[in-house]
């Protein structure tokens, strides 16, 4: 199988990884409202220290995402993902110092939430499915997506992998908090076990992410207990995957760097 590391000496394999993990980190934390410059989150993580003018708050999110993608290269050796995997990398997102038995840490949501959709001019309130249902849809979940192996895939199937993953994670929304970041996470294990780099969606492009995951979840009936399937490949659906083909170039061009 193809693999982007290859003829890579070990240095660059080091440099691009660690490049790649700063990125990784900055970037998915700042689509959820993190205000930390990509350059301090260079310093927190490799460091290991604070910053002044920095929220305690803001400094867990870089170190708990930073956790969060050394879980993820472990979960690499493994062929199969387990619920307690997934558990385990909430844990490391949320790094809420309060305990709330509301907002259980590794647990499965226990109360209702939902979000306002802004779209076209007109903001609607909708509910994520209930707490009731989690069960029943992470097993759906985990049917198409506990298979982790290397499968072979090309970049384009491999991204297609990446959008179906996250798109159900983020429609189920089975954690309190923290399901973007644990979506993104998690769907980049199908690029990586395949031998691609990280797909990193630059914060600059927040808005239209944002709107194209609320235009598919509006276009697709509600997740509940009698759902059968978690995805449907419809219009929206493919503008969503092509969002994300493009977004792969954004560790296209990091690897041609550290190459050049």
């Amino acid at each position: 199988m193809a693999n982007v590391y290859d003829g890579l000496t070990t240095y660059q394999k080091k440099a691009i990884r660690d490049r790649l993990k700063i990125e990784w980190i900055y970037t998915s934390n700042a689509i959820e409202g993190n205000t930390v410059s990509l350059g301090d989150t260079a310093f927190i993580v490799q460091e290991g220290l604070t910053i002044s003018g920095i929220t305690l708050k803001e400094h867990e999110e870089v170190v708990g995402h930073a956790r969060a993608v050394d879980i993820v290269y472990e979960l690499l050796k493994k062929e199969k993902l387990e619920e307690e995997d997934v558990f385990k990398l909430h844990k490391a997102v949320q790094t809420s110092l309060v305990i709330d038995i509301d907002c259980p840490l590794g647990a499965y949501k226990v109360e209702v939430n939902g979000r306002y959709v802004s779209l076209d001019g007109k903001t609607e309130h909708k509910y994520y499915p209930h707490p009731r249902d989690m069960k029943h849809l992470m097993s759906l979940w985990f049917d198409e997506f506990e298979n982790i192996k290397a499968q072979n895939l090309s970049l384009e199937e491999s991204i297609k992998k990446y959008t179906r993953c996250h798109i159900a994670f983020t429609a189920i929304h089975p954690f309190f908090d923290g399901n973007g970041r644990l979506a993104r996470l998690l769907a980049n294990i199908y690029m990586l076990k395949n031998g691609f780099l990280p797909l990193l969606v630059n914060n600059r492009e927040r808005k239209l992410y944002i709107e194209l995951l609320s235009r598919y979840n509006l276009s697709v009936p509600d997740l509940n207990a009698k759902s059968t399937s978690l995805v449907e490949e419809n219009d929206t659906f493919l503008k969503l995957y092509e969002f994300f083909l493009s977004e792969y170039k954004n560790s296209q061009t990091l690897l041609d760097e550290i190459k050049s």
